[in-house]
């Protein structure tokens, strides 16, 4: 906002003068042209933040749920290496993945879980989870990204020393 002095005198004497502040708004160009410019400037913008935003989103609900299927094969080897079991070794081991897979919203329809115990003192648990059965929206599909197509399972092993 700019401000202007302007000195009014009036007709009496200079000692009558009276200063009057007027305000005056600086107005941009009166050209009206660019206006459709830069709302199509704003929408990409926009629509480059909204992709962004999508894809964080989204990358943080798949590091999530790495980090279940992480945290199950964790239990499931600890629970692997114990020396008693409530049924069996593979039952025991099976409930205990599942439940932490639960916990993290991950349904067991296609859940495999392999059991090694062949190497001396050590078992080795791994869990792949479809990612199917995850429920992870895929929501940069509709924007024409597909960061799943490589990326069909989540599979982690763990390795725990026996009892």
């Amino acid at each position: 906002m700019m401000l202007r002095l302007r000195l009014m005198r009036s007709s009496k004497s200079a000692r009558d003068a009276v200063v009057r502040i007027e305000r005056s708004v600086c107005s941009g160009p009166t050209d009206t042209r660019n206006g459709g410019v830069v709302v199509l400037e704003s929408l990409m913008v926009l629509l480059i933040l909204v992709i962004a935003i999508m894809a964080i989103v989204e990358w943080s609900i798949i590091m999530i749920t790495q980090q279940g299927v992480t945290s199950a094969a964790t239990e499931g080897a600890r629970v692997a290496a114990r020396s008693v079991f409530d049924v069996d070794r593979a039952t025991d081991t099976g409930k205990a993945v599942k439940a932490i897979l639960a916990a993290h919203g991950i349904t067991d329809s296609n859940l495999l879980i392999e059991i090694n115990d062949s190497a001396a003192e050590t078992v080795q648990v791994t869990v792949t989870v479809p990612f199917d059965s995850t429920g992870i929206p895929n929501l940069l599909s509709t924007f024409g990204f597909d960061p799943f197509s490589p990326l069909r399972s989540f599979s982690v092993t763990s390795v725990c020393w026996e009892d």
